[in-house]
């Protein structure tokens, strides 16, 4: 039966690894092809639209996603409870959570679409009511486009318009997890994943393409078209997706049915406890938008659009440092499901690693993110204000504060870094198994962090800037929202640290804490100071508004392929020593292992450990393939020995044989005298 174990490990191994490969292949593809789409929908929207509509687009799809967290909880744990049953055939327990989840999923679709469907009224009327509550002026009821061409009137979007557009965005996530997501759930499990993104890249490219083909085509002839009939497109996805992957899924698992009467009770408990478990991370690291579109009214659908154009590349930049410690979470995962706890040695070491990867994030975001955002959209985003009315100076100064202030940066940097660490901690929670003894606090941290940055951007926008008539008010709000969202970050890294400390990790001590926390610090202090003393003098970031007869007038200098090149030279330059050099000075063993480990130069070791094994091989005379070609037909052979041994034990005519003649075992019955007398002995 071990050998049995053994061929069966190596060909799951083999098959994992091979998929495993697909998937991060055709993963980077779809990570690159959103990247450029949403560049190019961003670009396009601006242009055809204006910055206010963009804004409006990025906030429907923030709450699409965010109602679908519910779904997407669900999913998670239908896949790890369907992972194993799949791996062994035991299709009962396979069709139990099938069942389960499948009728969960479509118990949600009425209610999500209810949701969607008061949301995309409630979000326009905020819309046009708000700046009547908060700031006296008239409702709003129309938004108002750029100027495509000269001599052509600019367009206006009205409120149904926007409350269309707003359900398509939830339409598509809610019919996509409710009707079609436990297919897709089906295939993670059996590893499958490749397959489903592949087809996720295909609908992406063929869907958005054509709604860029149509803002397009606005740009260039000049016209007026309905982004109903724009975003339409959007309401089709969700079944040329699913409709592909459920008849994949039905022809490929003929065996997965559902059946009404099938129940998982611990599916529907799991699923309920991740969902609580997540959400306050969640709250910290995405709630920032949302919170300033609430708060500023009809001006923060401008500002957050402005935002969300600087976090795509900061966010992106945030994915490619997190990869950076893929490895490291997979061994200390390893290390906790195997020993329970690990040592604080190697805390301390994967801490350092963690605060260094979230060290040169910093370094990268601040440095490099507004020269490439200004780069690619600032020349679209100042042409949508000229021309605009001077009580929109206040947005014209936000955009200068978040693309060319050197205070942002450094702030968003900084949230950059909190939500690593944060992700660096809750990792460790995770692999050991205990995330709902975390859930209370972390969650009582987020709801405290709505409660105070909603309420102190209330107050001070009515008595500190005296109900938005103040100069700069909007940059001032930006900034006490990230300060006081840095300070809740820190609040529950430090109670995942504490949780650490006395849960996950043995040998406790305060060594090692402070130089790792030292290492931090210095790469974001003295990144701080050359963004504030040194940058200027090799590359500046220069936007002026002001106005002009009544009129507000936005200059943006251009920044060219050459500067953002420089930039990217200063920052590799920049990052090097003070990220890698100062722990190898002061810790070079840790400093040493840590290079060693990255994933880059750890798959160069391994392949040419790997050459060096074949050419030891060649020395000795020894063919390399062949041998293992012999190996694997060994396996093969002892593992289809084993299945014939297994059918021929299971087969009636071998129990038949064996014991068909052979005499039956006595059996003897105790008789009613004999147990009084056994029960008489027993109580003496």
């Amino acid at each position: 039966m071990q050998l049995e174990a053994t061929a069966t490990d190596n060909v799951v191994i083999k098959t994992s690894a091979r998929t495993s490969v697909w998937s991060a292949l055709v993963g980077v593809a779809i990570s690159l092809t959103n990247t450029i789409i949403q560049i190019l929908m961003i670009y396009w929207i601006l242009s055809a639209y204006g910055t206010e509509f963009n804004g409006f687009v990025r906030i429907s799809m923030s709450v699409a996603i965010i109602g679908g967290t519910c779904e997407g909880a669900l999913g998670i744990t239908t896949v790890i409870l369907m992972a194993k049953p799949i791996m062994e055939k035991d299709w009962i327990t396979a069709n139990e959570s099938f069942s389960t989840a499948k009728r969960k999923y479509r118990n949600k679709l009425w209610r999500g679409l209810l949701f969607v469907t008061l949301i995309s009224i409630l979000y326009p009327l905020e819309i046009a009511l708000a700046p009547h509550f908060l700031q006296g002026d008239q409702i709003t009821t129309i938004i108002t486009g750029p100027i495509i061409k000269p001599g052509i009137e600019p367009i206006t979007i009205h409120l149904w318009e926007l409350g269309f557009v707003c359900f398509f965005f939830g339409f598509k996530q809610v019919v996509s997890s409710s009707i079609f997501g436990i297919y897709e759930n089906v295939l993670e499990a059996d590893k499958q994943n490749y397959l489903r993104r592949a087809i996720i890249l295909f609908t992406d490219v063929l869907v958005y393409m054509l709604i860029i083909s149509l803002l397009s085509w606005i740009n260039f002839k000049g016209i007026h078209i309905s982004p109903v009939l724009v975003f339409l497109p959007i309401t089709v996805y969700p079944f040329i997706r699913g409709f592909m992957i459920m008849v994949y899924v039905k022809r490929k698992y003929p065996w997965i049915k559902f059946y009404s009467d099938f129940n998982d009770h611990n599916l529907v408990r799991k699923s309920s406890k991740l969902f609580f478990s997540s959400l306050g991370i969640n709250i910290l690291m995405n709630s920032d938008i949302i919170i300033l579109l609430v708060v500023l009214g009809a001006s923060g659908l401008k500002t957050t659009s402005m935002l969300s154009i600087y976090m795509i590349v900061g966010i992106n930049i945030r994915i490619i440092m997190l990869n950076f410690i893929v490895s490291f979470r997979e061994y200390f995962i390893s290390q906790i499901l195997k020993e329970g706890r690990i040592e604080w040695k190697t805390y301390t070491n994967y801490e350092l690693y963690t605060y260094i990867v979230a060290a040169f994030s910093f370094v990268m975001i601040s440095i490099l993110t507004p020269f490439v955002t200004t780069g690619l959209f600032g020349s679209v985003i100042a042409k949508d204000f000229d021309g605009t009315e001077a009580s929109a100076i206040y947005q014209a100064q936000a955009l200068e504060y978040i693309f060319s202030g050197q205070e942002f940066s450094i702030l968003f940097g900084l949230s950059t870094s909190a939500i690593i660490i944060v992700q660096g901690q809750y990792v460790l929670v995770q692999a050991k198994g205990i995330e709902k003894r975390t859930t209370k606090w972390l969650n009582l941290i987020a709801i405290w962090y709505l409660i105070t940055a909603g309420l102190t951007l209330v107050l001070l926008y009515f008595f500190a800037f005296n109900s938005g008539t103040k100069d700069n008010w909007i940059p001032y709000m930006i900034r006490y929202l990230y300060i006081i969202k840095l300070i809740f970050m820190m609040l529950a890294y430090f109670f995942l640290w504490s949780f650490t400390w006395t849960h996950i990790t043995y040998n406790s001590s305060l060594k090692n804490v402070i130089p790792n926390f030292i290492f931090l610090l210095v790469p974001i202090i003295s990144t701080s100071l050359f963004i504030n003393y040194g940058l200027s003098q090799f590359a500046l970031i220069n936007i002026t508004s002001k106005i002009v007869d009544n009129k507000i007038k936005v200059v943006v200098n251009p920044i060219s392929i050459p500067t953002i090149v420089s930039v990217l030279v200063i920052t590799g330059i920049t990052s090097l020593p003070i990220c890698i050099i100062l722990p190898l000075i002061f810790r070079p063993k840790i400093g040493l292992n840590i290079i060693v480990n990255l994933p880059v130069v750890k798959q160069i070791i391994q392949k040419n450990s790997s050459k060096l094994k074949i050419a030891r091989f060649i020395d000795a005379g020894i063919n390399a393939e062949e041998e293992s070609n012999q190996n694997e037909q060994i396996i093969k052979s002892l593992y289809d020995q084993i299945e014939e041994n297994n059918e021929v034990i299971n087969s009636e005519s071998y129990f038949e044989k064996r014991y068909k003649y052979k005499t039956t075992p006595k059996v003897y019955t105790l008789k009613s005298n004999e147990k009084t007398s056994i029960k008489g002995k027993s109580k003496k």
